[in-house]
């Protein structure tokens, strides 16, 4: 069935200022939520919570400045294969690199998935209304000229970097694909003029979804993009940014609350 995706505000300068240093610090913010009732119905409750936690800020060191990519994933997804090596044993060695890899952190990276997500609609971006990606919707309506800047920037909004951590649109988990900060929409804004929308039927959308960002650079904010989110539960989460987007006044057919 695929992968269903969604785009929410999101405020990146609170998120770098904030949540990153104390995933990277004592984590005092992680522990509270990761034990709050909400962290305990997405990630279980046991007696390990409090070596899960340790085990997240030990695996948060080895995270890039965007805290997106592990450095040992990176660079096992990276390397090259040598001169006179075989192909076959260069393939071989990359797969058991990244077998190995998940086999020894699978459970950090899905308790990071679950629990950041939490954190981030709590703090710093809004799940309602959100900007429908869909499966293939957003791919479908909304071009850009090939290598451009506004290529490179809306690509991170349906895909992630090598070596991430988070998951791809087609991965069928529940967690997080990537972010944009507002410093990048405003690039991307500046390029808008290699944005296009890819036919008649998808002008409604290319619409909706310019406005959406249009809203984000307005208020300084960025935009946060996730897979298979758990719905009836985020909704519950009142919303931390300050801004309101009457979607029935401006006829955002494609941005929606979900209720």
């Amino acid at each position: 069935m695929g992968s269903w995706n969604t785009l929410h505000h999101f405020d990146d300068k609170k998120f770098y200022s904030k949540i990153v240093p104390d995933l990277r610090g004592e984590g005092y913010l992680l522990r509270n939520y990761f034990n709050s009732e909400f962290g305990k119905y997405i990630v279980g409750n046991s007696d390990q919570n409090e070596e899960r936690i340790t085990d997240i800020i030990k695996f948060s060191q080895f995270l890039d400045d965007e805290f997106k990519i592990h450095e040992t994933l990176f660079n096992i997804k990276n390397r090259k294969k040598s001169v006179n090596e075989e192909y076959s044993s260069f393939i071989k060695k990359l797969y058991k690199d990244e077998d190995d890899f998940y086999r020894e952190n699978e459970p950090i990276i899905e308790d990071i998935n679950l629990i950041l997500t939490l954190i981030i609609f709590s703090e710093c971006a809004s799940f309602n209304p959100h900007l429908i990606l869909g499966r293939t919707i957003f791919t479908a309506c909304v071009g850009a000229k090939p290598g451009s800047i506004a290529e490179d920037i809306i690509s991170d909004f349906t895909n992630n970097e090598l070596g991430s951590i988070f998951y791809p649109v087609a991965s069928n988990c529940n967690g997080l694909i990537n972010w944009v900060t507002n410093e990048d929409l405003q690039l991307l804004w500046l390029d808008k003029e290699n944005l296009y929308s890819t036919g008649k039927d998808a002008e409604k959308y290319f619409s909706d979804f310019c406005k959406f960002i249009e809203i984000a650079i307005e208020n300084d904010l960025g935009v946060i993009s996730g897979t298979n989110m758990n719905e009836s539960f985020l909704k519950l989460i009142q919303s931390p940014l300050s801004v309101k987007i009457d979607v029935k006044e401006l006829k955002l057919e494609n941005v929606i609350n979900y209720k």
